[in-house]
């Protein structure tokens, strides 16, 4: 018991710092990047920076544990850890990033029981108020903020109209995009909040009441915001330099309207621990005490083992991206072609490293584009299903329809729908339709959820192989559209085919 328990104290802690910089290496850089390229979580490293200072005041507390490994935080750490490795497979960052300071807590929790979690627990949770998850408030955000500026134009005896995020007074049009929808505010202040009530609260009340108290404050800074620049505006004829550059206004009207309120209520609601780095005291019956060093071993093996996953395929991952070169037919029955410069349409996908398109002509010249867009492998910014990926070119067409299709072609085992599309060319009115569907390893479907789903577990094995597959023909006629001669042409050119 003396060796483990010396173990624990002298060296554990050592390792515990390469341990989860290193078995979450991935999500770190993810971290970083986000909050370097992003002016809305920039603040990601004010938050960093306050989860290690508050560990490092109870650093006491903290060097005093002794392992007491509890079963159930290591059932939920090995639980969490499969979801990092599909989230990681998928990469689906919001998930990878959230998955941090719970997979650090878990681990911790699991290996020195509840004293870790009173300890550290807090702090660490700290940085969910840096994970990208605070963006889907926006739309609510940027509605409650035309709201309230609604009446605060009302109270100034300000005319203006209002549509849906448009302001639009006789002197210009205001918009309230993303960015005024004061969700940077909102972040900064809820993390300022919980960060004053873990450093000096005793009650966990209080700091709840100053976090609701600090989401109050921020948005009506923000609703401010917003106003001084749309009444500047007004009473300038659009000529303060407020419209276009008003960043720094709103850290000023945040600091007044939100920190400087905020500063005389944290004083009020509780009174300040005399040691900031002292946990509460456990009472009740103690807990049952597991020390064995086999605990912290399987905790660690959990952490780390998402990131040794794709090491241990690479060199499969590899090879099959090598061998996996699929090509248009060169022959089929009743069809002449592939026409490799004759495309009718071009799917808008970001750095493929397949993209192949042809146009095959039948005996009665009937025409059909084959088309494969894919990626060998897939990684951040360069997959298969990636928001920036689109069937067609917005600028360049317009969506007339969109369905789900049966399909029953023998050629295509495994494929009983496909996704129709029918779109408009802006200029000139040409209407073209697209049977598409998705090729992920030896997996076919239309479901784009399937296919993301489908493209993590083949990842894992080590394949990476994702394609678009699509064709697209011309219907007849412009305005109103006939579409049927060429979806009859799709099913004969499918049953003459194979993937």
């Amino acid at each position: 018991m003396q060796t483990v328990t010396g173990f624990s104290r002298q060296y554990l802690w050592l390792l515990s710092v390469p341990l989860l910089v290193f078995g979450l290496w991935a999500e770190w850089q993810a971290f970083f990047s986000l909050w370097y390229d992003s002016i809305i979580y920039n603040h990601g490293f004010l938050v960093l920076a306050g989860t290690l200072f508050l560990l490092y005041l109870r650093k006491e507390s903290l060097a005093k544990l002794s392992i007491n490994a509890a079963p159930l935080p290591l059932v939920l750490l090995a639980g969490a850890s499969v979801v990092l490795l599909l989230s990681q497979a998928a990469d689906i960052r919001v998930f990878r990033l959230l998955l941090v300071p719970l997979i650090v807590t878990l681990w911790g929790w699991s290996i020195w029981g509840k004293g870790f979690l009173k300890a550290a627990g807090g702090p660490i949770m700290l940085l969910i108020f840096a994970v990208p998850v605070w963006d889907d408030l926006s739309p609510l955000l940027q509605h409650i903020t035309v709201f309230f500026n609604n009446i605060f134009l009302q109270l100034a005896g300000i005319q203006a109209t209002i549509k849906e995020f448009y302001i639009m007074l006789e002197v210009g049009t205001f918009l309230v995009e993303d960015g005024c929808s004061g969700v940077r505010y909102l972040m900064v202040a809820l993390f300022l909040a919980s960060f004053y009530g873990q450093l000096h609260y005793r009650s966990y009340r209080a700091t709840v009441q100053l976090v609701l108290i600090s989401a109050l404050l921020s948005m009506l800074a923000n609703w401010v915001r917003v106003f001084g620049i749309i009444a500047a505006g007004h009473y300038t004829n659009m000529e303060t330099s407020l419209v276009e550059d008003h960043e720094l206004f709103g850290w000023v009207v945040f600091v007044i309207f939100t920190l400087v309120p905020l500063f005389y209520i944290s004083a009020r609601l509780d009174k300040p621990s005399e040691d900031t780095a002292a946990t509460p005291a456990s009472a009740g019956t103690p807990e049952r005490v597991r020390s064995s060093i086999a605990w912290p071993v399987i905790a660690s093996v959990l952490v780390v083992w998402p990131s040794l996953v794709p090491l241990a395929v690479q060199a499969k991952t590899e090879r099959m991206a090598v061998e996996w070169n699929p090509s248009l037919p060169e022959s089929l029955p009743e069809w002449r072609g592939p026409l490799k410069h004759a495309n009718i349409w071009q799917p808008d996908y970001q750095n493929p490293d397949i993209n192949l398109g042809g146009v095959y002509v039948s005996d009665d010249l009937q025409q059909v584009q084959l088309q494969i867009t894919g990626y060998r492998l897939q990684s951040q910014d360069k997959e298969l299903i990636y928001y920036r990926n689109r069937l067609f070119n917005g600028d360049e067409w317009t969506l007339v329809s969109q369905s789900g299709q049966k399909l029953d072609i023998d050629s295509y085992p495994g494929l009983n729908r496909i996704n129709e599309t029918i779109i408009k060319r802006q200029t000139g009115g040409e209407q073209i339709i697209i049977w598409s569907w998705y090729g992920v390893g030896d997996t076919l479907t239309d479901s784009r959820i399937k296919a993301k789903i489908t493209g993590a577990f083949n990842k894992i094995t080590g394949d990476s192989r994702g394609a678009l597959w699509a064709l697209a023909g011309r219907c007849e006629g412009n305005e109103i559209a006939d579409c049927d001669q060429q979806r009859k042409a799709f099913s004969r050119f499918l049953e003459n085919s194979r993937p």
